[in-house]
């Protein structure tokens, strides 16, 4: 199955996106923007930040685990519509 991101917003009106299609085997794995572009995942989250700039993002200390957030549904939906097609011309499986 293709990567197909979806959007939600939080209990605090935050807005995310990640696939949830198969969360039991890591549909919705932050490194998975990484793998997608073919880059590092240092690489991935400096262009996330510096293209898409979250409003929130948060990382354990040793990177294992990110997430990240918008206040505005459009911009979250600039990152979400942008990783769904870069996505599907990798044709990125999970």
């Amino acid at each position: 199955m293709i990567y197909h991101a979806e959007e939600w917003q939080d209990e605090i009106g935050n807005w995310d996106c990640g696939d949830v299609s198969n969360l039991a085997k890591n549909s919705n794995a932050w490194y998975h923007g990484a793998r997608i572009l073919g880059i590092t995942p240092a690489a991935f989250i400096k262009k996330l930040i510096e293209d898409f700039k979250p409003d929130d993002f948060y990382h354990s200390s040793d990177y294992s685990f990110c997430c990240w957030s918008w206040k505005s549904q459009s911009q979250m939906r600039k990152y979400k519509n942008w990783i769904n097609a870069t996505a599907r011309a990798a044709k990125y499986e999970v």
